[in-house]
C-alpha cells in the first residue's frame, strides 16, 4: 500500500479549493471531471484512476468514478455489483463501508473460519495421532498360560481362557482410544464454542448492544422491531445445537441432558438412562462430521443474523467498502512501477 499511503496526505488539497472549490464542498457528490482533467494527475495518483479519499479516524472516506475507475483499472463489474452502483443518485459512487471488517458479517465468518482450518490443518490430525500413540495389546496364546505348562490346565481350557484374556484386553483397548478421542473431540467443541461466543460479544460490543454482561437473550433481543424474531431464522437450530452441547459438556447435570436430548436426540449415542454428573462424552455421538456440520451451520447462521439485524448482505460485504476499491487502484499502480513483481 505504498502509493495509496503517500497519496494520503495529498488527497485533502483535492476536495478543498484547487478543484472542487471551497465554496463547492456541499456539492461534491455532483462534481464531474473530465477525461482531460483526470489525465492531469500522475498515473501513481488515485485521482487518475477516478478514486479519491480523505482520512478519517475511523479509517478512510472514498468516492469512485465508475466509468474512470473502470477504464483505468482494467476490471469488470459483476452484474450484482453494476446494479448497486447503478442505484446511486449521485456522480460518485460511496462505498457503505470503510474497511472490511467494519461488516459484522465479515467479522463473524472470519472467526468461524478461522476455527475451521485450525480444525482442518491441526486438531483432527491430532485426535488420530492421539489414537494411534495409544499401544495395541499383545495376543495371548494357550502356549502363555502358565496352568497350561504345569500341567494343571488341559489345553482346551487353556484356549478358551487366552480367548477371553484376549476380548477383555480388546475391549479395554477400544475403551481407552473411545475415551482418549471423545475428550478431544469434547475439547475441542468447548473451544469451539467459547471462541464463538467471544466473537459474538466482540460485535455486540462495537454496536453497543452489551455493556458488561452476556446472554443469549441479549443477541435475541437485537432483533426487536424486526418482521422476525432470531429464533426463526433457518440456521438457527445449528447455533441451539452448539450451545446445547455446550452447556451438557460443561455442566454433566440431568437439566442440560434432558435438553439436549429431546430436542437434538441424534447426538445421543446410547439411549440408556443418564445419571448426573456421569461424563458426557461417553454418550455423546461425536464424529467429523458434527464438528463440520456445526461450524457451516454457525457461519449460516450469523449471515442470517446480520441481515436480518444489521441489514448486511454477505456478497455484497465482499466488495462494498472503501479498502476494497484502494487496494485494486494500489494493485494497478504497483503492476506499472513493479512489472515484475520484484521485492
Amino acid at each position: 500500500m505504498y502509493w495509496l499511503n503517500n497519496q494520503l496526505s495529498v488527497a485533502p488539497s483535492f476536495f478543498g479549493g484547487c478543484f472542487l472549490g471551497g465554496s463547492m464542498k456541499r456539492n461534491r457528490s455532483n462534481q464531474k471531471l473530465t477525461k482531460a482533467d483526470f489525465e492531469k494527475f500522475e498515473y501513481y495518483d488515485t485521482r487518475y484512476y477516478g478514486l479519491f479519499y480523505t482520512k478519517t479516524e475511523n479509517g478512510i472516506d472514498v468516492k469512485i468514478d465508475p466509468k474512470r475507475f473502470k477504464n483505468t483499472v482494467g476490471c469488470q463489474f459483476s452484474d450484482i455489483q453494476t446494479k448497486i452502483i447503478n442505484a446511486r443518485h449521485t456522480h460518485y459512487f460511496y462505498p457503505k463501508k470503510s474497511e472490511y471488517y467494519d461488516y459484522c458479517c465479515n467479522v463473524f465468518a472470519n472467526r468461524i473460519r478461522e476455527i475451521q482450518d485450525y480444525w482442518e490443518e491441526h486438531y483432527k490430525k491430532l485426535i488420530t495421532h492421539a489414537k494411534k500413540k495409544i499401544e495395541k495389546p499383545q495376543k495371548v496364546t494357550p502356549g502363555d498360560n502358565m496352568l497350561l505348562m504345569q500341567g494343571i490346565a488341559e489345553y482346551d481350557e487353556a484356549v478358551m481362557m487366552s480367548n477371553w484374556k484376549n476380548m477383555q484386553n480388546q475391549y479395554e483397548y477400544m475403551q481407552k482410544c473411545y475415551e482418549v478421542v471423545a475428550s478431544l473431540y469434547a475439547s475441542f467443541i468447548h473451544q469451539m464454542a467459547s471462541q464463538i461466543e467471544a466473537v459474538t460479544v466482540l460485535v455486540l460490543s462495537k454496536q453497543n448492544a452489551i455493556i458488561d454482561r452476556f446472554d443469549r437473550n441479549t443477541l435475541y433481543a437485537t432483533a426487536t422491531g424486526n418482521n422476525r424474531k432470531v429464533t426463526d431464522l433457518p440456521s438457527f437450530k445449528y447455533y441451539d445445537k452448539l450451545y446445547c452441547l455446550w452447556n451438557f459438556i460443561k455442566h454433566n447435570s440431568l437439566s442440560t441432558y434432558e435438553k439436549l436430548s429431546s430436542v437434538y436426540p441424534d447426538l445421543i449415542c446410547e439411549r440408556e438412562e443418564y445419571k448426573q454428573g456421569f461424563p458426557t462424552f461417553y454418550i455423546i455421538n461425536f464424529t467429523d462430521e458434527l464438528i463440520i456440520e456445526l461450524l457451516n451451520g454457525c457461519n449460516s447462521f450469523f449471515m442470517e443474523y446480520c441481515e436480518l439485524v444489521y441489514k448486511e448482505n454477505y456478497e455484497e460485504a465482499q466488495w462494498n467498502y472503501g479498502r476494497y476499491f484502494c487496494d485494486m487502484v494500489d494493485e494497478q499502480i504497483e503492476l506499472i512501477t513493479n512489472p515484475l513483481g520484484l521485492p
